[in-house]
């Protein structure tokens, strides 16, 4: 009962935020205006967003737009293609006439994760942002392959089912995955084959921020956030209502999908609906050689079938909005490269957890996959929940709530019986206050709480069923000084963690451990421990000419240990490996792992950006050059032992076969506690054993995008980036992206657009000792498209190419790479339809 209460007692933020809401008077005044470009004519579509809100209203087909506003407020207009702008409103009974000027190669867009409502060329941390016909260019089945090509960004590829991006070396638990400013809920941050529950195909925009974005995100978000934009929670009233069908065939899978968007309003209610249905049989590769010496021209096992439907209803009033989402996403996906020649006895227990698994697994002869394949069975259940109240006191703007809670259940099926099984119970609240400017400084202060219960028994269950509390308070502040903007914050984070059911052998244990660690053991009970992290960052923009800037951020972020970086204690399947966490120590000796009696450290990143933006003109660019010094960072090293070495323990290493779903938690320890290595332990004896450990690294780097305008229509962009990861002293770190370079031409006409480009992926020869090299390749993409119309329905049709040459590619990043090649020569056929 104690976890029920805590989960939901955050709700009476939400109710006190409603019942303030509803008690608002009626207040700010209506302010119209036309927008129009320089030849006068009518910009449909562009956005005006009110300064220190989150909503926004769009302009009708005349250019026209109505919206509540203070006297005093201030309008940013954007619009694809024009450059962005800022009006003050000096009378608010005159209609504004508004005049947009064609904008540079860098279209400017709000960023929703900055959090003071900055544009992508005003920040000074980088940022890359993916929104309109380029998101549809993309767009892939995964969010890591859907944003592979942005700057700074590569995928830890797990084949075509789950690929989760990396951001400039880091990934996992120092890369926080977003929908709408909340975490994704899901568990593909614990395992490289567990996807994340987010499709870039029902997304208005996807933010990358790349570097530390601890002050708003928490310690999680240490090397980056991706935040998936979408509008889920209306926050505009439009003028007509606006529904997007669009349809995809991919010739490399046979891939099959379709998805709905639909956003309408009426008087003060405004509503959306999307639904997304996607289904792809194995993939097609180019002849290739696996790692056990197998010929193939297809990937095993890399079936995906996703269903999701979503709604959401706001009331957006002159004072305020709030707004409701709820959805449900369901998924089965192939794992390829999982080892399947592990045991299944024990599989009855799994069925005793009171959950609907889902173990009438008919579909299988509709994928093509063996009886005996491995394959995952996802579902997520959200609900979120967002108010806004302006002006609510003298000197507060905005005072916002943004609260989500999500239900996540993973089973990972064998032979037709669950072998693996998680669940993580999310709920996540952001309180944000922003003030009115204080001597010259604006900006936002709040409280950030995220709690997470996470579950896991079977074979992979590698990590305790553990529960994670945060708390934070965070403060995010800027100023001009003339061409100057300094933007200063800080974040102070505490965060706990409750582990059930951990053993370390049969050893007799000293239960008067130090309290000085951070941390307590009780042998067969529980583990906590807890940790305080800060975070301080400042950051200054000089557009020192029009159109010219330069930007530099400096960050000092500390991040907690992860609770599977702490007690990791098993066979992980899908790596091949053993992991040990930073609270074991392995005794040489006799085989036996026993408690960690050492002090464990938070990370600390000392990190500095430098910027050169180029933003108006034909010409446009961005370089970035990028520094992160990390002290205590966490990684995997390779022990020298493998699972043989652990003796006759090797069952008994870690927690229970029945984590959390029997009610007596833990407290009957003379059971077998295996994780799959019992019942044929001979197969497992080959993986070797990986420790975390901490060392000092060094992380640095470069950025670089172009783009050229030949004429009107016509462009020419380059991009690249680099990273090197290394202990400080000594080797490179395990998996980091080699270098990439693009190029790409662009064409774009009133009826016709289209691009070809070249992305080349150098060799990687920099590698760790548990690592082999990986050779270069070269990827040719090419996308036509065109617009029409069809009874004042806006249609268009695109043809799309990837690997055109059909080069055999292996993503160094990928823990499978010599089994998982990028997918073949790729035509993608779509219709979109908007009305």
């Amino acid at each position: 009962m104690r976890q029920a209460r805590s989960f939901f007692k955050p709700s009476a933020l939400a109710l006190m935020i409603a019942c303030s809401f509803s008690a608002q008077a009626s207040a700010g005044q209506a302010i119209t205006g036309v927008v129009k470009n320089a030849q006068g004519e009518p910009v449909r579509n562009a956005r005006i967003h009110v300064h220190g809100r989150q909503q926004y209203i769009f302009t009708d087909a005349q250019g026209q737009f109505r919206l509540s506003a203070p006297a005093n407020a201030e309008l940013h207009i954007t619009a694809p293609g024009f450059d962005g702008q800022y009006i003050q409103i000096a009378d608010p009974a005159s209609p504004l006439a508004i005049t947009m000027q064609p904008g540079g190669q860098i279209e400017r867009i709000i960023v929703s994760a900055s959090g003071i409502h900055k544009y992508n060329l005003d920040m000074a941390t980088p940022v890359s942002v993916l929104t309109g016909e380029q998101l549809s260019r993309r767009t892939e089945p995964t969010i890591g392959e859907t944003l592979k090509k942005q700057p700074g960004v590569h995928a830890n590829y797990f084949g075509p089912v789950a690929s989760s991006p990396v951001i400039r070396g880091l990934d996992g638990p120092r890369v926080r995955i977003l929908n709408n400013g909340l975490d994704t809920g899901d568990v593909s941050r614990t395992g490289p084959d567990h996807a994340i529950m987010a499709d870039a195909l029902t997304t208005e925009q996807i933010e990358v921020l790349r570097g530390p974005a601890t002050l708003l995100y928490g310690s999680g978000a240490i090397g980056g956030v991706v935040n998936v934009v979408d509008n889920r929670i209306p926050r505009q009233l439009r003028p007509e209502a606006d529904t997007v069908v669009e349809t995809r065939f991919n010739s490399v899978s046979d891939e099959k999908a379709i998805a709905v968007n639909h956003d309408g309003s009426r008087n003060q209610v405004a509503w959306h609906l999307d639904g997304l249905h996607r289904h792809a049989d194995d993939y097609k590769v180019p002849h290739f050689t696996n790692s056990d010496g197998e010929h193939s021209d297809h990937i095993d096992n890399s079936w995906v079938e996703t269903t999701s439907l979503n709604a959401g209803v706001s009331y957006i009033g002159s004072r305020g909005l709030l707004g409701f989402h709820a959805g449900r996403t369901e998924s089965e996906y192939g794992i390829p490269g999982h080892d399947h020649a592990h045991g299944h006895d024990g599989h009855d227990d799994h069925d005793d957890h009171g959950h609907d698994h889902g173990h009438d697994h008919g579909h299988s002869s509709d994928h093509g996959h063996h009886d005996d394949d491995v394959f995952a069975k996802a579902r997520q259940n959200r609900f979120n929940l967002a108010g806004e109240i302006y002006d609510p006191l003298a000197g507060i703007e905005t005072i916002a709530l943004n609260l989500g809670y999500t239900d996540y259940e993973h089973s990972e099926i064998e032979d037709g019986h669950v072998a693996t099984f998680f669940s993580s119970k999310t709920l996540e609240s952001r309180l944000t206050v922003e003030h009115e400017p204080l001597a010259g400084w604006h900006g936002i202060f709040g409280y950030h709480l995220l709690r997470n219960d996470y579950k896991a028994s079977g074979e992979e269950a590698f990590t305790p069923n553990t529960e994670t509390t945060s708390h934070a308070l965070f403060v995010l502040e800027e100023k001009r000084f003339g061409d100057l903007t300094l933007q200063l914050g800080g974040r102070l984070e505490r965060v706990k963690y409750h582990a059930d059911g951990i053993e370390f052998g049969h050893q007799d244990h000293d239960h008067s451990h130090s309290h000085s660690h951070g941390h307590d053991h009780d042998d067969h009970e529980h583990v906590e421990a807890s940790f305080t992290a800060s975070s301080l960052s400042a950051g200054v923009v000089w557009e020192f000419q029009p159109g010219f800037s330069w930007a530099f951020a400096a960050s000092r972020s500390e991040r907690a240990p992860g609770a599977s970086e702490l007690y990791a204690n098993g066979a992980h399947l899908a790596t091949g490996t053993y992991e040990l966490g930073l609270a074991y120590v392995f005794d040489h000796h006799d085989g036996d792992i026993e408690p960690n009696r050492d002090r464990f450290y938070k990370e600390v990143a000392n990190n500095f950006d430098l910027t050169f933006r180029k933003f108006d003109g034909n010409l446009s660019f961005t370089y970035n050059f990028f520094y992160n010094r990390v002290n205590n960072y966490i990684y995997l090293t390779d022990t020298g032992l493998s699972m043989d070495d652990l003796g006759g323990h090797g069952h008994d290493h870690g927690h229970s076969h029945d984590h959390g779903h029997s009610h007596d938690h833990g407290h009957d320890h003379g059971h077998s506690h295996d994780h799959g290595h019992s019942h044929d332990h001979g197969h497992h004896d080959s993986f070797p054993v990986l420790q975390y450990r901490q060392d000092n690294a060094i992380l640095y780097g470069f950025e670089f995008e172009m783009g050229y305008y030949l004429d009107q229509a016509q462009s020419l962009h380059l991009f690249a980036d680099q990273v090197r990861a290394k202990v400080r002293g000594g080797d490179d770190l395990p998996r980091i992206p080699p270098m990439k370079l693009g190029a790409e031409y662009r064409y774009q006409a009133q009826n016709w657009s289209g691009e070809i480009g070249l992305t080349r992926y150098a060799k990687q020869n920099r590698v760790s000792s548990l690592e082999s090299r990986t050779s270069g390749y070269t990827m040719l993409d090419a996308t036509l498209s065109y617009f029409f119309d069809v009874n004042d329905v806006e249609m268009t049709a695109f043809i799309r190419g990837t690997n055109l040459t059909n080069r055999l590619g292996f993503v160094h990043s990928s823990f499978i790479k010599d089994d998982a090649p990028l997918p073949g020569r790729a035509i993608t056929l779509g219709l979109r339809a908007r009305f």
